[in-house]
Parts: structure tokens; C-alpha cells; sequence
């Protein structure tokens, strides 16, 4: 099994960087409409001639909604946004490739994220009317995210959203200091403006679900009452360095820590079993249903069965991509491989006789459709089937 050249994704990575930053002026934003529009639009099949697809889509016919900011989703719909010089504009599609609604944001509010109140996915995105680096008298508002029909807010923020979920504070402040947002109301979580007067930290937010350090304990709790706890002494955790994973997801059944050095445990979202006590990556194949976790011992895929680990060779250079269709995507430097995550045996992922930019699976649904990153583009594969050209 050969290994795949990633071209253009240092240069995809480097562009959307600059994108971000370059945006971020300070100023006063200009006064424009904040309310979501409904579409309801069909997006045009995408020109994937210059791309290298993993042949689990093949058959699928892949939309290109502009996206520039990483990918969320809810079910069967995917949210992010598209930069421009003066705003934002998010926009909501699913996986028929609908547009279903968007809605504009000054260019520094990219902050957002996708929770749920109870069976409702929410899209909570970011706002300010006095700067366009959204640093300084930040909102958030919570939208249907099928709909985009208002469910709450604005409600005051300290500042930028922080992640995981609904947790926010000051640019500047310790990676503790935030404020969590109850996803039904909008209200903060407890009586705290970051860390209380109790010691309590809050981490995250996941899917209604809020991670606290609390007392000595990890602490997860939901609608007021704790749902599972784990002690930070018996596992060498250190409250002051404990937080959540960069980067780190909310809606894929699991809560992924850094211990402070990169690498830190993993935790089932509902039950909090203890899946992986160091990975420094982790994904969940929707279609499998499997948590892959990389990390001490490899890689190790934990799914109703137990835990399975690998024979698969993964020095610190390697990186965990996806997990999708059975099959897990590494990369190590520019260059992907594909291996089968029953065996861990290298399998073909993509047309040997590809050519041009690799496009990885990113966020899939256990329908097997999702968002793919090629470069520096977006890629949605639908559940619309490619029309055959009727030559032959």
C-alpha cells in the first residue's frame, strides 16, 4: 500500500490562519442584520477533478458550501462559516446538500459551537457590536440548528468562546477562568463568573453535560446533578493543569483531557469510564461507532467488544486524522496512510492510480456521508448519488 503525498494541506492550514487573523482589526463592526435567513437552497455539485477522494464517498456527490472555519454537526446537519473582510457568514446544510440558513457575524466572532437542548441541536454563535475581533462586549445567542429559529439570547459573555461547548472567557485569562452557559436557558452554570468561591473550574460543556474541577474531583454534572466523578489524586491529575484537549470535540460521546503535556485521559460522555488514561488523539468512527484513541500503547479502538490494540507502528510524528467507514487515516508529515481498524493491516483507502490533492474525512455521520478537507477547501459528501454520465 503505497503512502499518499498531502499536497497543499500545509498551505491550506497556512491560508485559513491567515484568514482568521487578518480579519481581526479592532474597529467598531458595521451595522448589518444579524438574524438568521432562511435558504432552503440545493448547493451545486462541486468540481472535484483536482482531488484525490476516499473511496468511501465515491458514490456520493460532494457540495462545496464555502466553509473556512472547522466543521460541526448535529445529526444531519453541518455548520460553519465563511470568511470575509468585514463579516462572517455562517451557514447551516445538511446532508441532502441543502443550504437550510445562514447568518452574518462581525469578522473576528469566530467563535461557535453546536450543543443541544435535550433532542434540540442548538448553534450558539458569537457577537459584538463595539469591536470586529469580538474581544470586548461579547454576546451569545442560541439558534434552532435546523431552523435557525432563536432560542435564546443575547446573553452577556466575559468574553470569546472558549470551548468545549458553551464555556467562555477573557482573552488573557487561565485556562480555567470560564464561565459555562447552561445550553436550555442560557443562564451561567452555578453562581460563577470563572472559577468560584468554592474552587470550582469549569471545563467544558458537552452536549449539556459540564465538566468541573471541584474539591479534588472531576466532576461531570447535568441538569444540577452529578452524573459521574472521578478522583484527581488517585490518578495523578493536577487540578492546575488539567483541561480540555485543543481542538477538542463535543458531540461524539466522548470527553478528551490534556494532562499538560499534550496527552490526557478519555472519558465515555454518559457513563465516564476511563477509555484511555494518556492519548494525545482521538476519534470516533459514526459508522462503527468505535473511539479510537492514539496514545502510551498505540492505537487502541474501544467499541462494545473491549479494546482492541493495534500492531500498527506509531512514533510521536504520527498524528490520528479520522476514523471512518472501518478505516483510520494517519498522518506523519505530509504524507497519509490508511489501515484497516479491525486488523490494523494497511488497506486502500484511495484509487491507486489517484492523483492531485488529498481530500481526508473530517466529520462524518453514522450515515456515512460528512465534511471532507482537501487543502484548504471544505468538502460536504451528500447523500445524493453521482449521476452517471450514460457513455460506455
Amino acid at each position: 500500500m503505497r503512502q499518499i503525498r498531502l499536497a497543499g494541506l500545509a498551505a491550506g492550514a497556512a491560508t485559513l490562519a491567515l484568514a482568521l487573523s487578518g480579519c481581526s482589526l479592532g474597529d467598531s463592526p458595521e451595522d448589518f442584520d444579524r438574524t438568521p435567513k432562511t435558504v432552503g437552497t440545493d448547493l451545486k455539485a462541486a468540481d472535484t477533478s483536482g482531488l484525490q477522494l476516499p473511496l468511501i464517498v465515491e458514490p456520493l456527490e460532494l457540495v462545496e458550501p464555502g466553509w473556512d472555519l472547522p466543521v460541526q454537526s448535529a445529526g444531519s446537519i453541518f455548520l460553519s462559516a465563511q470568511t470575509g473582510e468585514e463579516t462572517l457568514t455562517y451557514s447551516a446544510v445538511d446532508t441532502k446538500g441543502t443550504e437550510l440558513w445562514r447568518a452574518k457575524r462581525p469578522s473576528g466572532c469566530t467563535g461557535f459551537t453546536v450543543t443541544a437542548d435535550g433532542d434540540t441541536p442548538l448553534a450558539v454563535l458569537t457577537d459584538s457590536e463595539s469591536s470586529t475581533d469580538c474581544d470586548d462586549d461579547v454576546t451569545a445567542t442560541a439558534y434552532d440548528l435546523k431552523t435557525g429559529k432563536k432560542t435564546w439570547g443575547p446573553v452577556d459573555v466575559p468574553g470569546p468562546l472558549r470551548g468545549p461547548g458553551t464555556a467562555f472567557a477573557p482573552e488573557d485569562a487561565p485556562a480555567d477562568d470560564a464561565v459555562v452557559l447552561d445550553p436550555a436557558t442560557g443562564e451561567p452554570v452555578g453562581d460563577s463568573d470563572g472559577g468560584d468561591s468554592d474552587g470550582v473550574s469549569h471545563l467544558g460543556e458537552y452536549q449539556g453535560l459540564v465538566l468541573d474541577i471541584d474539591g479534588g474531583k472531576l466532576v461531570a454534572s447535568e441538569d444540577g446533578e452529578t452524573v459521574w466523578e472521578h478522583s484527581l489524586a488517585d490518578n495523578d491529575w493536577d487540578a492546575e493543569t488539567l483541561t480540555a484537549a485543543a481542538g477538542a470535540a463535543t458531540g461524539e460521546g466522548f470527553i478528551h483531557l490534556d494532562a499538560g503535556d499534550g496527552a490526557g485521559p478519555v472519558f465515555d460522555r454518559d457513563s465516564g469510564d476511563l477509555l484511555d488514561d494518556d492519548a494525545r488523539g482521538v476519534a470516533r468512527d459514526a459508522n462503527t461507532q468505535a473511539v479510537v484513541t492514539l496514545g502510551k500503547s498505540g492505537i487502541t479502538v474501544i467499541d462494545d467488544l473491549g479494546k482492541n490494540e493495534l500492531p500498527v507502528s506509531v512514533p510521536q510524528s504520527v498524528h490520528l486524522e479520522a476514523a471512518a467507514g472501518g478505516l483510520l487515516y494517519l498522518r506523519e508529515g505530509g504524507k497519509l496512510r490508511v489501515h484497516n481498524s479491525t486488523t490494523g493491516s494497511l488497506a486502500r483507502g484511495y484509487r491507486a492510480d489517484g492523483s492531485g490533492v488529498v481530500a481526508i474525512p473530517d466529520v462524518f455521520t453514522s450515515a456515512g456521508v460528512g465534511t471532507l478537507r482537501a487543502g484548504d477547501r471544505t468538502l460536504l459528501a451528500t447523500d445524493r448519488v453521482v449521476e452517471e454520465s450514460g457513455e460506455g
